[in-house]
């Protein structure tokens, strides 16, 4: 299964870019720095926190106005963030997501909000999994990632997004109910291409 879902992230990565540069519309390219809160294991917060990057791809396929303008298109959300320690233990945990889906992008003039809805696959590496009676060191899950963003228009190319939060769910192996509630907290830079 988990090599089915990739292959089809792979023909919609392909697919996406092939049909963008057959019609005019704009494009967006991010990179952010991220925060994460997550939690351990279901029932209790058992929380702690992660660091790391994000970047995303967006397509506005059936938008008004420009490069900044309102729409409804596709994003392509790339992110990995990272800590040393989960509660005390002696392993931690790198999370990477690769999701994709629609965004709304709503009208605005200096800032730029949008909302968005994306599925994927979230590999956690670098842990400790369970799998029957051992421990492994990564595993692979689904991934849903809800959420919006403000971006903050300098010039025609170039935006700030100066916020963006989102609810993540995973649902990695644990010694619960195999899933996991995580919200980040992001900002960055935005780069805006019209075709």
């Amino acid at each position: 299964m988990r090599k089915q879902a990739f292959s089809i992230l792979g023909v919609l990565a392909f697919a996406l870019p092939c049909a963008m540069f057959s019609q005019s519309h704009s494009m967006a390219v991010d990179a952010r720095y991220s925060a994460q809160i997550s939690n351990a294991s279901a029932g209790n917060c058992g929380c702690f926190s992660l660091q790391g990057g994000a970047a995303d791809f967006y397509w506005n396929a059936f938008g008004v106005g420009g490069s900044h303008g309102a729409g409804l298109g596709a994003a392509i959300d790339a992110g990995s963030e990272h800590t040393a320690t989960v509660n005390g233990a002696p392993y931690g945990l790198t999370l990477t997501t690769l999701t994709f889906g629609p965004r709304i992008v709503l009208p605005g003039h200096k800032i730029q909000p949008f909302a968005q809805v994306l599925l994927g696959f979230a590999h956690g590496s670098d842990s400790a999994f369970p799998a029957g009676n051992v421990l492994v060191p990564s595993a692979s899950s689904f991934a849903l990632d809800i959420g919006g963003a403000g971006d903050y228009s300098i010039n025609k190319r170039f935006s700030v997004r100066f916020v963006q939060v989102d609810y993540l769910r995973t649902s990695l192996p644990n010694i619960s109910s195999n899933w996991q509630n995580n919200l980040r907290v992001a900002a960055g830079v935005t780069l805006h291409f019209a075709h």
